[in-house]
């Protein structure tokens, strides 16, 4: 049934879902198997609407939330995931410019890549900071409200491979990884 009984508005398989106990998800975008696991991303989710995690477990038929954040200073709008080798996941989040105010200045929130440890805790791996001042390969401009995406590891884990969406360059980063908490 492809409309609510009555209507023509679209939703009414997402009702039936709903009322037969379904969960429902808010922008479900990034999507990552490791650990066994299922992870996905629901862009929008949470009671803060700036994103959750979740984890599927395919053998235990179970689903639960691994991270929800609370507001846009900890996590805004997660889409692209990836779990790095040892456990714990990479989160980069999508392009939106939100602005807050802090100590009475409006400061722009540019996209970030987050680690999340495989205990639940967060921290920015890295913010968007990339400028051309000068054109390289007939590129030039501020380029820091482009977001991440498409983060994913080597497969000797050395190595954390990353996209900026716009203009369309991959970083390879390089660390401890052994050492921190991804």
């Amino acid at each position: 049934m492809a409309h609510t009984p009555g209507t023509e508005d679209t939703v009414g398989v997402f009702r039936q879902g709903v009322e037969q106990g379904g969960t429902a998800f808010s922008r479900l975008e990034g999507c990552w198997y490791g650990n066994g696991l299922v992870y996905f991303v629901a862009t929008c989710g949470g009671d803060a609407g700036k994103g959750q995690i979740w984890a599927y477990d395919p053998d235990e038929n179970t689903l639960q939330v691994v991270f929800e954040s609370p507001g846009s200073e900890v996590l805004n709008f997660p889409d692209n995931i990836a779990v790095s080798p040892r456990g714990g996941m990479i989160l980069c989040e999508d392009c939106d410019m939100t602005k807050t105010v802090k100590k009475g200045r409006v400061e722009q929130l540019f996209p970030r890549m987050h680690g999340l440890t495989a205990e639940g805790k967060i921290f920015t791996l890295a913010m968007n900071n990339f400028v051309l001042e000068k054109s390289h390969q007939g590129f030039c401009g501020d380029f820091r409200g482009s977001e991440w995406a498409g983060a994913t590891f080597s497969p000797d884990g050395k190595w954390l491979f990353v996209n900026l969406q716009n203009p369309g360059v991959t970083l390879a980063i390089t660390g401890p990884w052994e050492k921190g908490g991804i």
